[in-house]
């Protein structure tokens, strides 16, 4: 079975990641993309999350490893919810598995761009303590 286009996206976008290639994974991304950097602060459009991406890369001392574990992919029309096993490990970090949730939405070409880039998942949510 073919993979879908989203799926073939995010392998891509976890490829930049790995390499650093900024530009490739900046393609990824709509022009008011939101990524979510950790729970709290968020980078909202492609300058402040390239930025995010290289603060990350150096806080990971540039050996941050990412990979999904399982993914589902929920499509209406242009607009896609996806929820992933995301592996993330690092020099100064064990291997750690988050749910991720991400949202992607088709361009006016046919592509897939994500547009939410959360990879805490439900980790973001504030108690009302």
């Amino acid at each position: 079975m073919d993979k879908h286009p989203i799926e073939r996206q995010i392998e891509n976008a976890d490829k930049a990641i790995i390499a650093e290639d900024f530009d490739t994974l900046l393609d990824i991304y709509t022009e008011e993309a939101i990524l979510v950097v950790e729970p709290g602060r968020n980078a909202k459009g492609k300058e402040l999350i390239r930025k995010a991406f290289e603060a990350i890369a150096v806080y990971f001392k540039n050996g941050l490893q990412v990979k999904q574990n399982g993914m589902e992919i929920l499509e209406s029309g242009d607009t896609a919810l996806v929820l992933a096993n995301t592996v993330i490990s690092a020099p100064n970090m064990p291997v750690t598995e988050r749910k991720a949730t991400y949202v992607f939405n088709k361009s006016a070409n046919g592509t897939w761009l994500c547009s939410i880039d959360n990879s805490y998942g439900h980790e973001i949510i504030r108690k009302n303590d």
